[in-house]
């Protein structure tokens, strides 16, 4: 409390000098209100302020960016564009960082990671969690850009973690795998690859050396997420190749994949083994290459699945796509396993940060609070000095409009700007910042895995794309020393409120 009364007394202080002050310049002003640039000094705890604008006098009031002046006190300032509305809260901390010290070799020189999504079972300690990699090493060859798997071998699997005093230790891995008395069309055995399944709509994969193809798998899976359904003691997986979700028992055994309807004959003809449903809507079958389904959550009740789109759908086209804010997602009941409500979730406009493209605003994944409100990872492809955009929200769906199987999914959403939805009713789901993640300075590109471990903690792992880093000019790949960190968030807020 003391704490508050001083910088609540500093606050004022400042803002009476710096009225004084203005109303000295502004007097010699004729005219009435009129805004005045000044170059006043900011201090706040003996530590000056920098601003990214000048403050201003407007009729011999002196105005500072509320943002700068909320930071300047410890607060965490939040814009929300859809409700014309500002919030201050206090910062989170940064409660511990954890390190994989120690990942196994692949291939080449490169090691274990690619974390690309994680989840933390109810009854499990507060420091053991389970993650899910990728489709394994990959990289982009030549100019064209060939798509290279430097490990052939890779098999997507889960990792069962412990993140504690510093480090990451790996408890078990368990590859996934085809059900006995299958055989995957590539490995000759039941282990699944992270190859891409169809000629024609996916990649075309290259070993290393970028100058053989390899072979599609069309049970291959390039895996962004985890859930787990406590119902049935099973992990659900999102999939960025058709996109698809599948259901996977604990022993990486795959029970089923869900893909967008019209995709499971293509499958069936190309080879696949396991048990294909084509219940999900048609039209996520218009995802951008390699921007399929990321995040995925299960409610705490076990009732409900959501699957977020990473980015949006090239619907009706590419560009169109890449120039929307108009996110995806998908609910489904978990006893029919059928969608029953689609949300549109509006991405930050890119247009606020420096050195962002819309087309790399993105969602790489989710994690229940209720049946109704979710936490999103929402970012940029940033890294470094230029990262802009990494923040937690939570999302409330109770009051968003539900356009599953309408018109709009169909033909409009991707289209459909934030006064065109309010002309028409349509009510996005509703976002209040959690954290800002790059306030903390957090250094790497990718959240791609976000954990709620108590009604205050969060908990997310960088996915650093195996360390891969291109080819050089002699046609050499590159690896770079990425480590795989967790990040324990501590938050004042209530999460499950």
């Amino acid at each position: 409390m003391k704490r508050w009364f001083k910088k609540r007394r500093w606050l004022i202080a400042a803002l009476a000098a710096m009225t004084l002050a203005g109303a000295q310049i502004a007097g010699a002003e004729e005219g009435g209100m009129k805004a005045v640039g000044v170059k006043f000094g900011l201090w706040s705890n003996g530590k000056e302020v920098k601003t990214d604008k000048d403050p201003v006098i407007i009729d011999g009031s002196t105005y500072v960016p509320l943002r700068t002046l909320g930071e300047a006190l410890g607060k965490q300032v939040e814009w929300n564009e859809w409700t014309q509305s500002i919030r201050l809260k206090d910062v989170p901390k940064v409660a511990a960082v954890h390190e994989w010290k120690n990942p196994s070799e692949l291939a080449a020189g490169i090691k274990d990671g690619g974390f690309s999504g994680m989840v933390h079972l109810p009854n499990d300690p507060a420091d053991v969690f389970y993650v899910v990699e990728d489709r394994g090493p990959n990289g982009e060859f030549g100019k064209d850009k060939l798509r290279t798997f430097p490990a052939e071998n890779f098999v997507p699997r889960l990792q069962k973690i412990k993140a504690s005093n510093g480090t990451i230790e790996v408890l078990e891995t368990i590859q996934l795998h085809l059900p006995a008395g299958k055989t995957d069309k590539v490995t000759q055995n039941a282990n699944l690859t992270g190859l891409p399944n169809l000629e024609g709509p996916d990649e075309v994969p290259y070993d290393i050396t970028g100058s053989k193809q390899l072979a599609y798998d069309p049970d291959g899976l390039d895996l962004e997420g985890i859930a787990y359904s406590p119902a049935d003691d099973t992990f659900w997986l999102s999939d960025e190749y058709r996109p698809s979700i599948l259901q996977v028992k604990r022993d990486g055994t795959i029970v089923g994949r869900y893909v967008p309807q019209g995709m499971k004959d293509a499958l069936v003809k190309a080879g696949a083994q396991t048990e294909i449903f084509d219940t999900l809507p048609a039209v996520y079958a218009k995802r951008i290459s390699n921007r399929g389904f990321e995040g995925v959550t299960i409610t705490p009740d076990g009732k409900y699945l959501y699957t977020s789109i990473q980015s949006p759908l090239a619907n009706p086209d590419k560009k169109t796509g890449e120039a929307s804010r108009n996110l995806r997602i998908l609910k489904i009941d978990l006893a029919t396993k059928k969608p029953v409500g689609e949300y549109l979730y509006i991405a930050e406009n890119a247009g606020m940060f420096a050195k962002v493209a819309q087309k790399d605003v993105v969602i790489s994944d989710l994690a229940a609070v209720s049946a109704d409100v979710l936490l999103v990872d929402e970012r940029d492809k940033n890294s470094g000095a230029d990262v802009q955009l990494k923040r937690i929200y939570k999302a409330d769906f109770s009051k968003a409009t539900n356009l599953l199987g309408t018109e709009t999914s169909e033909k409009d959403f991707e289209k459909l700007s934030a006064d065109q939805l309010k002309e028409q009713g349509i009510v996005p789901v509703a976002k209040e910042l959690v954290v800002d993640i790059a306030k903390l300075g957090y250094p790497y590109e990718k959240i791609e895995g976000l954990a709620v471990i108590d009604k205050n903690t969060i908990a997310f792992v960088n996915d650093n794309d195996y360390g891969v880093n291109g080819y050089d000019d002699n046609g050499k790949l590159q690896v770079k020393n990425v480590p795989t960190q967790m990040y324990v968030i501590q938050v004042n807020e209530d999460l499950y409120e």
